[in-house]
């Protein structure tokens, strides 16, 4: 059976990799190209969803902190051009690589990062030049990363270019990093998103967990909605049987394979999703078909 992986992190370097992951391999992998590519030749995984993350605002907060607080406002502003002009900088040189390793594979789909805390104008044009050259077909939010809610004022304009040009955005959903609670990405904190922007292509990833209830209930509120496995098929301490009852309840017909390499091994979660007591039908909805309609792929 064919599949997608729908989550799968590629980052420019061993060092990136390996600092998303807080400072060590957790599994083995370092989240570089060069992995993904036996991965994707040995034939278990056919195609992956490459996705851009890039902590702009911890970025942006580590640098600020070194200036010294009583710098005369004139020199502070110079120095926050200075450096809103660096990080804008770095966010579009990784999405630029992103897109230009994928179409030299293509088996290969860039998901570029959407920042809601970089300037509106820069963001927006960086979208539409990504979606004119190399016909990008979503976007990547990481509200957690941000600092904020995915419901925040920020994030609407993102929302809104996606709806208008038919973009999917893929956000995290539920605990990461220091929010081991996941308050700013739960499901309720969605909820807004899919009221105001109704036409939103949306998949809030890794089941939200441990949101996971909240998720179900969103789902049959928002039709629209989707979802995806990744991390917690190959973490989460859910049975075989929560899977089957979660795909089914949400709906399979929403539900996207992903691993979240590298923190989940993406041929093992394959294994581990070919071998859930779904009907063929299911399984086939899950592995390939929802992502290939969902991002038209071919």
């Amino acid at each position: 059976m064919k599949l997608i992986d729908s989550h799968f992190h590629i980052y420019k370097s061993e060092q990136a990799g390996i600092m998303a992951q807080g400072g060590q391999s957790l599994i083995g992998f370092k989240g570089i190209f060069e992995e993904a590519l036996p991965i994707l030749d040995r034939g278990k995984i056919h195609k992956i969803m490459a996705l851009a993350v890039l902590p702009i605002f911890p970025m942006r907060n580590a640098a600020m902190i070194k200036w010294p607080p009583d710098l005369p406002f004139s020199e502070k502003r110079d120095l926050r051009l200075e450096l809103e002009e660096k990080l804008q900088k770095r966010l579009s040189g990784y999405n630029e690589w992103l897109c230009r390793i994928a179409r030299e594979d293509g088996r290969i789909e860039p998901v570029i990062i959407a920042d809601a805390t970089i300037d509106k104008n820069y963001m927006a044009e960086e979208i539409q030049s990504r979606i004119d050259e190399f016909q990008i077909k979503a976007l990547k939010i990481h509200p957690t990363v941000n600092g904020m809610s995915p419901a925040a004022e920020g994030y609407g304009y993102i929302f809104e270019i996606a709806s208008d040009r038919n973009l999917t955005v893929i956000s995290h959903g539920g605990l990461a990093g220091e929010d081991l609670e996941g308050k700013l990405c739960s499901p309720e904190n969605f909820k807004k998103v899919l009221t105001d922007f109704p036409n939103l292509k949306l998949v809030i990833a890794h089941l939200a967990f441990p949101h996971i209830d909240a998720l179900l209930d969103l789902a049959r509120t928002f039709p629209g909605l989707y979802t995806d496995v990744s991390f917690v098929l190959g973490n989460a301490p859910l049975s075989d049987d929560d899977f089957c009852r979660i795909i089914r309840d949400f709906g399979p017909e929403r539900v996207l394979f992903g691993s979240d390499a590298p923190w989940s091994d993406p041929e093992k979660d394959a294994d581990r999703l070919l071998s859930l007591a779904l009907s063929e039908k299911e399984l086939e909805m899950v592995a390939w078909k929802n992502a290939a309609e969902l991002f038209g792929l071919e």
